[in-house]
């Protein structure tokens, strides 16, 4: 950290960059990982992410931390694009006509962001306060049903409906705001 640290020029800054590294710098991790599946390549892509930020901290410094995290993911993600283009122009390169290599770019780029998306629904949803956060968890990751909700939160079933659909608009309407819709 202190070499990144070496790169700034007010201590302003250089807090700021403390508390975006502290703050994102695992999430980032986990996120290249998910896509590259390489250890050594997840750590690099995450070291790109953050030299790049130290060349636009003005553009994280008085935002809030949904959008910095969107900023920093999509940094992260064509780093993360990059890097597996080269890999895939080597990987045909050395096999010289052999077609056993299909996946497009088209397609390394839409199954990132539909993991880069999955994070960020997650992220508001524990965001969410109760009972939204409790039911959506319940209808979509425990695929549990109304009534056994209902059964579960002490609600009636007719009030985890509108609960859910309320949840559902107020996940929309912040993917909308982040643009992500």
């Amino acid at each position: 950290m202190i070499n990144y640290l070496q790169l700034l020029n007010t201590q302003q800054e250089k807090d700021k960059f403390v508390t975006l590294y502290e703050m994102y710098s695992q999430p980032l991790y986990r996120a290249a990982f998910e896509m590259m599946k390489d250890h050594a390549a997840s750590e690099d892509v995450v070291h790109e992410t953050f030299l790049t930020l130290i060349d636009n901290m003005d553009k994280v410094m008085d935002r809030e931390p949904m959008k910095n995290w969107n900023y920093l993911v999509t940094i992260l993600r064509h780093r993360c694009i990059d890097v597996l283009r080269r890999q895939k122009k080597t990987m045909l390169h050395n096999m010289e006509g052999e077609n056993t290599w299909n996946v497009s770019e088209e397609n390394i780029e839409a199954e990132f962001i539909g993991k880069e998306m999955t994070e960020v629904v997650k992220n508001l949803i524990e965001q969410m306060e109760y009972p939204y956060k409790q039911v959506v968890l319940l209808q979509y990751y425990n695929k549990m049903k109304g009534r056994d909700i209902a059964e579960t939160l002490h609600l009636k079933p007719e009030n985890v409906r509108q609960i859910a659909k309320r949840a559902r608009e107020q996940l929309k309407k912040q993917l909308k705001e982040l643009g992500y819709m």
